[in-house]
C-alpha cells in the first residue's frame, strides 16, 4: 500500500495545498510553476502562431508534439492557479500534484530563454556566487518574498532559483560544521569529566 499516496490524496479531498520537494528557504515550488508556465517568450508565440496556420495533416510528428507542450503548458498554468482552492477539483489536485513531481522546472526555464538571456544568467551567478555569504543571503531572502518574486523578470527569476540552491547548500555546509563542532565539543568535555578520568583507571 502506498501510503504517501493515501496522504495525498486524503489532502486533495480536504482542499490543503501541499508541496512536494519545497526547500526551506526558496520560492514555493507551485508559485515557480505559475510564473513558468504562464510565460510565452516571443518565439513561442511565434511558433504557435505557425501550427495555428497549419493543418494538422501538414505538420511532423515533432511539430505535433511542441504543439502538444505549449499547449498541455497553458493548461497547466490555469490549474496551478487554482491548486488548493476550492475551485479545483480532487482530479486536477492530484494532476498538480504528480505534475510538480515528475517535471523538472530548471528544464521548462531553460527551454523559455534565449541564448543572450541564459549568457547574461550565467554571468550574474558566476558572479553573486563569490559575493560574502551574507550578502548572497540577503538578497535570496529578499527575492523569494511572492509579492517581489512576481515582478523580478524571467532571466532574474532564473538566476534567483539557482542562487537559492547555492545558499541553501552554504547554510547546510554550516549547519553540519556546527553541528560537527557541538559533537567535537561535547566529546572533549566527557573525556575531560572527572567520572570519566576515574573510570580509565578502574579495573
Amino acid at each position: 500500500m502506498d501510503y504517501d499516496r493515501i496522504i495525498v490524496e486524503q489532502m486533495a479531498k480536504a482542499g490543503c495545498k501541499l508541496i512536494p520537494k519545497n526547500t526551506v528557504g526558496s520560492i514555493s515550488p507551485d508559485i515557480e510553476w505559475i510564473k513558468w508556465l504562464s510565460y510565452e517568450p516571443e518565439f513561442e508565440k511565434s511558433r504557435m502562431k505557425y501550427f495555428d496556420s497549419k493543418k494538422v495533416s501538414e505538420l511532423t510528428f515533432e511539430e505535433l508534439e511542441e504543439a502538444r507542450k505549449y499547449l498541455r503548458n497553458k493548461a497547466f498554468a490555469g490549474l496551478f492557479k487554482m491548486y488548493g482552492t476550492d475551485e479545483c477539483s480532487e482530479e486536477d489536485y492530484m494532476k498538480v500534484y504528480d505534475f510538480m513531481c515528475d517535471e523538472s522546472i530548471e528544464e521548462l526555464m531553460l527551454s523559455k530563454l534565449t541564448s543572450e538571456e541564459l549568457r547574461y544568467a550565467k554571468q550574474e551567478i558566476t558572479r553573486l556566487s563569490n559575493v560574502p555569504k551574507e550578502q548572497l543571503q540577503a538578497k535570496v531572502k529578499k527575492e523569494i518574498v511572492p509579492e517581489i518574486y512576481k515582478q523580478l523578470s524571467m532571466v532574474d527569476a532564473y538566476i534567483l532559483h539557482v542562487l537559492s540552491g547555492i545558499n541553501f547548500a552554504r547554510n547546510m555546509d554550516d549547519f553540519d560544521k556546527r553541528i560537527s563542532a557541538q559533537i567535537k565539543q561535547k566529546e572533549i568535555m566527557r573525556q575531560r569529566s572527572p567520572h570519566y578520568t576515574t573510570n580509565i583507571y578502574v579495573k
